[in-house]
């Protein structure tokens, strides 16, 4: 279950994805890519974890010597929890559960990522998607922190 300060990010950009539970308002892009590119330093904004690794992969074709990163952004209010599953071809179609990978603010990605059940998926094996999406990994649903439903008068 996801917890109340838990927030999802959208699998593409501008597709409504995005489940922001908490009461101040949250930006529309939660990472950031960093890198340095041909000698200079980048650093672009991203929405969601598919344009983020987009752009990473875009910098290291086109520069053999690029270096570079994407993280949660530092000043997001909480957890990100992003769901993906190995891409087709990785694994056969049977072991394709979604997974859920818990982010941190400032949480530095750049070549796998380890979800909630331990699974670890290198970043270019993973398809991105959103919530309620592919067949959920159940070590990962029954790992996740619960929902603490709050009772009136409690």
């Amino acid at each position: 279950m996801l917890t109340a300060d838990t927030v999802v990010a959208p699998v593409r950009y501008g597709d409504g994805a995005l489940l922001d539970v908490s009461p101040a308002p949250v930006p529309a892009t939660p990472f950031m890519v960093v890198g340095r590119v041909n000698g200079r330093e980048e650093a672009v904004r991203a929405a969601t974890p598919a344009e983020a690794l987009a752009r990473m992969l875009d910098w290291l074709r086109r520069d053999e010597d690029a270096s570079a990163v994407w993280y949660l952004r530092e000043d997001w209010p909480g957890t990100v929890t992003v769901i993906g599953r190995p891409a087709p071809g990785v694994v056969g179609e049977t072991r394709r559960c979604a997974h859920l990978f818990p982010l941190s603010p400032g949480m530095v990605l750049y070549g796998s990522m380890v979800s909630h059940c331990g699974a670890e998926l290198f970043l270019t094996d993973i398809e991105w998607l959103g919530l309620g999406s592919g067949m959920p990994c159940e070590c990962c649903l029954a790992l996740s922190e619960p929902a603490r439903p709050c009772l009136e008068g409690s």
